[in-house]
């Protein structure tokens, strides 16, 4: 059960999305099944969600993606938007080509782009390939990204500042909150991978561990498991931390139930999903001031901002709120206000079905 979201304004326009088949894992699928859920199709004229496919080889996906392309070109006529979810590498490969075939359709085009990592790969990615991402972002007509930070950057780097629209993330709100301050483990979830640093987490877990007995420092996610098992072994802690995978539904919200902190220490994010999750259980936040976190957290007031790689700042964060209850009190409430008001999925939706309605005013 969530709370009451304002309602959604109608839009008379036909919208086909495309992104990452729903059967998969990821920041994209978690705001793509948070649109379809909070209400966007029937929000407009006609609507259509299509996923470029699954495969578990590169000839797979390649396969899984033609197959898409099939059904992509058949049913594009029907439609006057295409919206296009985008991030780095194969996605970027995919999209690039959907874009163009839109553009000579005649179809107005958005490319909303969720990646992260989209400045590293942009700057190391060579004169060709930056050359090629500005030509694709140059064919849409409306650039969607997650936080002002973005916003800057592609105007700065990629295309047409007046083409560039920020659509913050948003999520459901539960009816209730969690209750933090009855708990003490200490929750990451996301990709085990460098970019979501769940070793930086692990190594900040000593002190932690040692102030605080009960504690277990628990993470929900797949990718480098075994990798970071050992190093959780190395490190003496191995007995206060748990690896449950990837994780959905009633499982995600047991350990969330579980939680004192919620903690991201990443390189780099768009606006993760999960942050805005646990803020809006009540759960309070440490993450890494990257990407859009800065236009969510405001650092002491409604979770707690840290330097990438901080190790020691990180556990002194973990540390304050898991010795106060008060604190995590304060914080869990600040936070959730902070969800209900500026990042409720209502909202999210409402900022989208505005860029489609931009089009119709031309």
């Amino acid at each position: 059960m969530t709370t009451m979201e304002s309602p959604l304004n109608h839009v008379t326009a036909k919208v086909l999305m495309v992104g990452p088949d729903l059967t998969l894992h990821g920041g994209i699928v978690s705001v793509v099944k948070g649109y379809l859920e909070g209400g966007l199709p029937q929000a407009c004229d006609g609507f259509e969600y299509l996923g470029t496919g699954v495969g578990s080889s590169k000839l797979g996906k390649s396969v899984a993606f033609a197959r898409a392309l099939v059904r992509y070109r058949r049913i594009m006529p029907e439609y006057d938007i295409v919206h296009l979810h985008i991030s780095a590498r194969g996605s970027y490969k995919r999209k690039s080509i959907m874009a163009r075939m839109a553009r000579k359709a005649g179809k107005r085009i958005i490319l909303h782009d969720h990646d992260g990592e989209f400045a590293k790969a942009f700057e190391e990615g060579g004169n060709d390939y930056r050359r090629d991402v500005r030509e694709t972002f140059g064919v849409a007509d409306r650039v969607v990204v997650l936080s002002e930070e973005w916003r800057d950057y592609f105007a700065e780097n990629v295309c047409d500042p007046n083409k560039i629209t920020v659509v913050h993330n948003g999520v459901a709100v539960p009816a209730k909150s969690c209750s933090p301050c009855s708990h003490q483990d200490v929750l990451f979830l996301g990709r085990l991978d460098a970019r979501k640093s769940p070793d930086v987490l692990l190594r900040a877990s000593r002190e932690v561990l040692k102030r605080f007995p009960e504690t277990k420092i628990v993470f929900g996610g797949d990718g480098e498991v075994e990798k970071n098992k050992r190093l959780a072994e190395e490190l003496g802690i191995a007995d206060r931390c748990e690896f449950h995978g990837w994780v959905t539904g009633d499982e995600r919200e047991v350990l969330f139930e579980r939680a004192a902190v919620y903690c991201l220490p990443s390189k780099n994010e768009g606006l993760p999903m999960s942050v805005l999750e646990a803020m809006a259980r009540g759960v309070p936040t440490v993450a890494t001031a990257v990407g859009g976190v800065p236009q969510v957290i405001e650092d002491g007031i409604n979770g707690f901002l840290v330097s990438v790689d901080d190790i020691e700042t990180l556990s002194k964060r973990l540390i304050a709120l898991l010795e106060s209850t008060t604190l995590r009190e304060t914080v869990g409430v600040a936070s959730r206000e902070t969800i209900l008001r500026f990042f409720s999925i209502a909202r999210s939706i409402n900022e989208v079905l505005e860029v489609y309605r931009s089009y119709l005013n031309q």
